[in-house]
């Protein structure tokens, strides 16, 4: 059994008072113009993403084709 010396362990550190931040209205505004402008580009990754699986469909079925020819 390993023996523990108390006092060389890390004595908790008291917990700091949360003190919540003034609500500051330009500053959200500018977060939500932010997200805003990230919308188009999320749509694009949509896009993209349906494209990929489409090809990712195509691949399957020529290995498919290739995999039947080969055997043959």
């Amino acid at each position: 059994m390993i023996k523990v010396n108390k006092n060389s362990l890390p004595q908790a550190l008291p917990l700091k008072q949360y003190e919540p931040k003034p609500y500051d209205e330009e500053a959200a505004k500018k977060y939500v113009e932010s997200l805003e402008k990230l919308l188009p580009l999320l749509d694009e990754m949509k896009n993209v993403v349906k494209v990929m699986q489409a090809k990712g469909e195509e691949l399957k079925a020529l290995q498919q084709r290739v995999a039947a020819r080969l055997k043959s």
